[in-house]
């Protein structure tokens, strides 16, 4: 609206009320009146006075010359029509169906939040005259936002959930802490959670969220690139994955990507294409996290393979070169990755500072792990099966993990035999009996069955040393 409008529509209520009632009336006398010019109106009033409809009609006028003139936007509306309009809307029954009752009486209500800055204007009639003057630019809008401090102590991912859950975001507030970030991660967060043991990992995950998420490492040359390591079926892919998902949320990155890859990903079969593909592998994950699972299988210990060094040295020289936009978490046997892997490049070692180690299981916890993966297939345990089985016979499940996986398939044919005539709800319920024979069936592996006894040789040579 142009600066003449401006003023017009900031006439006092009693003339806005007269302008919405003489409305109706203009309207109905509008087909068949007489020609006004030069008649006086019939309400008695005296020479050279105007009545309330002349000074409508007058008012009306203005707003129009008003409007076509300085308006670029004029659509062929006239004063009265938008009006109209506008008396039609306000007189809609549904029109505030979804408003506050106070605010479609009163007006919207104040907001705390928000705050118009008018730069050096002293009041409202200073910024209206030069509004008039034409020599004022767009108003500074500012959201004051209400600051927010939190104040705990983090030990634990636990810890994390909770402060994420007591805080639910509020545009309207400014933390102390980047909690929308934390919000970001909260999914992956309860996934790693879940994970049973890994207590210390666990809590070396929690320093490391909480470091990058404060932007510490921008006042350095810290490296984010992590090396995850331990025994097998410990949970190191899983690990991997997660704390991918973590740091493409986290807000640290700028890209959401995560990939893994293996040896055959990286190294081509000529000399010279290894250092392309390699490359090209690590072009597509800037932003993001390259996740190379078994990674010692990309070198060996006898260090002839051209190839593996060609791929190796690539890797090096782009741990450096992208360590702000690119995070690389390998995974793998510890002896086997010093051997296959950091070996090959002096270099390697100094750029993995984030070193993660998943722990033994203990019995209590691979009794945790079975009865978690009968529950992933909507299974169920009877009582009677408990930690103490895992806990006695814990020296034949070397590999943890993979090898419950293992007992869990043999248990499964066990227990097919014995409920062949039962019915449906005996099934899908694993018994101590299940267990002992599903067991007697994972013992018919060789190498299993032999466990025990390399177990006592190990035992009984550490002794003849101490």
């Amino acid at each position: 609206m142009s600066d003449t409008n401006l003023l017009i529509t900031r006439q006092t209520k009693t003339n806005k009320h007269k302008l919405i009632d003489a409305l109706d009336d203009k309207e109905e006398k509008k087909t068949g009146e007489k020609e006004k010019t030069g008649e006086k109106e019939k309400t008695g009033e005296k020479e050279g006075i105007l009545s309330e409809e002349q000074e409508i009609d007058n008012l009306i006028i203005q707003i129009d010359e008003s409007y076509l003139e300085k308006n670029i936007n004029y659509i062929g509306w006239t004063a009265l029509d938008v009006l109209k309009s506008k008396h039609d809307e306000l007189n809609d029954p549904n029109k505030y169906n979804d408003y506050d009752f106070e605010e479609s009486i009163y007006g919207p209500k104040p907001r705390p939040n928000l705050r118009i800055s008018p730069y050096n204007f002293k009041s409202v009639d200073d910024l209206v005259t030069s509004t008039k003057n034409k020599k004022t630019k767009k108003n500074k809008i500012e959201i004051i936002k209400r600051q927010v401090n939190i104040d705990v102590e983090i030990n634990n991912i636990g810890d994390l959930l909770k402060l994420i859950d007591e805080n639910p975001l509020d545009e309207s507030v400014d933390y102390n802490i980047n909690l929308k970030a934390l919000h970001n991660i909260r999914v992956p967060l309860s996934e790693l959670n879940n994970m049973i043991g890994l207590a210390d990992m666990k809590n070396n995950v929690v320093d490391q969220i909480i470091y990058f998420i404060q932007d510490l490492h921008k006042t350095g040359s810290d490296f984010m690139h992590t090396c995850i390591y331990g025994p097998p079926g410990t949970g190191k892919t899983e690990v991997a994955k997660i704390m991918g998902n973590i740091f493409s949320n986290l807000g640290i990155l700028k890209k959401g990507t995560f990939k893994k890859v293996t040896r055959s990903d990286l190294v081509a079969g000529y000399l010279g294409q290894t250092a392309i593909k390699t490359k090209d592998v690590i072009n597509e994950c800037l932003g993001g996290v390259l996740f190379i699972d078994e990674a010692y299988s990309l070198g060996n210990s006898e260090k002839r393979d051209s190839f593996s060094k060609e791929c190796i040295d690539t890797l090096c020289e782009s741990l450096s070169a992208h360590k702000d936009d690119l995070m690389v978490i390998i995974a793998g046997y510890e002896l086997e990755l010093k051997e296959c892997f950091f070996s090959y490049n002096q270099g390697l070692d100094s750029r993995f500072t984030w070193r993660f180690k998943t722990d033994d299981y203990k019995g209590d916890e691979l009794y945790k792990i079975f009865v978690k993966k009968v529950g992933d297939i909507g299974w169920s345990i009877s009582t009677e099966l408990n930690g103490t089985w895992f806990e006695k016979k814990l020296v034949y499940f070397k590999f943890f993990g993979r090898d419950i996986e293992t007992l869990l398939s043999k248990t499964k044919i066990a227990h097919s035999r014995r409920v062949f005539c039962k019915s449906a709800d005996d099934k899908t319920k694993i018994t101590l009996s299940d267990l002992e024979k599903g067991f007697e069936l994972y013992l018919k592996n060789d190498e299993v069955k032999n466990r025990k006894d390399g177990q006592n040789r190990e035992n009984i040579m550490k002794s003849l040393y101490i």
